[in-house]
Order: structure tokens, then sequence, then C-alpha cells
């Protein structure tokens, strides 16, 4: 039987299924394999993303020979965790490399210099900063519309209508991990939604039975 032999990654990531992801796909490098995780938030741990842990048991298993990524902040929005896939990566001798910041990790020996590591810290923290600071804006503006009366949301024990609540971008993920078989606490986990939100779900798709 043939040995499976070593290549070169490329990681994608978009935290909303209605991002587009061509960006990243145009920048795929020749004879790299992609591995695209789509409608997923960067503030989920990067090996319980369904392409993230795929990538992650590669590595491991010693298939990979280098990583690429458009950017740093698709590992993650996490500072924490960024770094620890960075460094889970690193044991194996993989180098990551990030086209935009013109950064790869590691040199020839496999060694990380400490001006390259200063870089990955600030990069990663600068990645969670963003997330925290749109978050903010979202939830001031929310407030100030919610002030003047321009966001109310829906009437206590008001029904969303079927299809327009199927349309949304995460019940369509959890509608899909549904299929799949994935249990309820994974599913929390990759959508950042409640076990009530995903019952929830599950309870309005029996309506299209």
């Amino acid at each position: 039987m043939k040995q499976k032999q070593p290549y070169d990654a490329y990681y994608m990531r978009t935290s909303h299924f209605l991002q587009n992801i061509v960006t990243q796909v145009d920048k795929v490098p020749d004879g790299a394999k992609p591995f695209k995780d789509e409608g997923v938030s960067g503030r989920i741990e990067f090996e319980q993303r369904k392409a993230g842990g795929k990538l992650i048991e590669e590595i491991k298993a010693g298939y990979i020979k280098s990583v690429t990524v458009l950017r740093i902040d698709r590992l993650g929005r996490s500072t924490e965790d960024i770094l620890k896939t960075i460094r889970t990566i690193h044991e194996h001798k993989v180098p990551i490399i990030s086209i935009n910041e013109g950064i790869k990790t590691l040199d020839d020996k496999g060694n990380i210099t400490p001006m390259t590591m200063l870089m990955l810290n600030l990069l990663s923290t600068l990645a969670e900063f963003a997330y925290l600071t749109n978050k903010e804006k979202m939830l001031d503006g929310i407030a100030k519309a919610k002030a003047i009366g321009k966001y109310t949301g829906r009437k206590p024990g008001s029904v969303e209508d079927l299809s327009k609540f199927l349309s949304k971008p995460k019940v369509a993920k959890i509608h899909t991990l549904l299929k799949e078989g994935i249990g309820v606490r994974k599913i929390c986990r990759v959508t950042e939604s409640s076990p009530n939100y995903v019952y929830k779900v599950k309870e309005r798709l029996m309506e299209t039975a």
C-alpha cells in the first residue's frame, strides 16, 4: 500500500456563513491542501472545530509540512487558544506561515526566535481585542436603538415565523450538525449556543416533519 506523503496545509475560517471566504480561497498556495471552517466563531477552540480538529490530527500523525493562513486571527479570536494552537503545531516542528503579516514562525531548524514569539503574542492579543471591540460596538448600537425606540425585539410570547427562523445561519448550522448525529453538548461549543437554543431548533424542525 502506498504510504501517505507529507504535504502543506492551508487553513481558512469565517465566523459567519454569510461572510465571503473567497479572499482566503484565492490565496491557497500551489499544492497546498485546504482545511476550511465556515460559519465557525474564532472563540471556539481550534481543536473543537471540524476542519481545525482534522488539521491537528494530521499534524500529530506527521503528515503536515507547514500550515499557511491568510492572517493569524484565522486561527482564532482568543489569545489563549491561538497561542495554545501555535504551541501544539510547533511541538511537531511544523511552521506556520501568515501571508498578510509576512511571518514564518519557525526557521529551517525548527526553532522560533524571540522576536517572532513577541510578534505572535502581539498579533494574538490584537485578534482578541478586535473581537471584543466589535462586540462592544454592537451592544452599544443595540442600546442606543432601544433608547430611541428603533430596537424592540419580538413581543413576549410571540412565535417567530418558521421559514424565517430556519433561514438563520446559526439555525442552519445546528440543523446540519444534528443531521450528522453530533451531540447537543458539542453543537453548543461549536456554534456558541445554549442547550435550550439547540433543543428549540430541534423542536421547530419537528414542525417540518
